[in-house]
């Protein structure tokens, strides 16, 4: 079925615009150009570096189905509210909805 292999595409591309809203969000929320590319840098990297090792299909420390749950709503949610808090409420709900709809096709096909 070529829905499958899409739909994981699908996730790849949520998780690398989660990484892209969440160092928007950083940048626009700086109080000063130095302070918001600071932001823009660290923010996506401390949450790259905690999805790799905990979240990812191939983590070091990999977690339990629940706290990847919950790791996963907190990182999605994050860019989600990132993008409303920056002024893009529109943006921010098309996203969440994808990562909805992405994650309940993801359990339908035991992805």
């Amino acid at each position: 079925m070529v829905l499958q292999p899409a739909n994981r595409g699908l996730r790849f591309l949520l998780e690398v615009a989660a990484l892209v809203a969440i160092a928007y969000w950083g940048f626009e929320t700086g109080d000063s150009l130095p302070v918001g590319i600071a932001l823009a840098l660290a923010a996506p990297a401390v949450v790259a570096v905690v999805w790799g090792v905990f979240g990812s299909p191939k983590a070091a420390l990999p977690l339990p189905n629940r706290w990847r749950l919950l790791l996963e709503g907190l990182v999605f949610g994050a860019a989600a509210a990132g993008l409303y808090a920056v002024g893009h409420p529109v943006l921010a709900g098309v996203f969440a909805t994808l990562v909805v709809g992405n994650h309940a096709l993801m359990e339908l096909w035991d992805q």
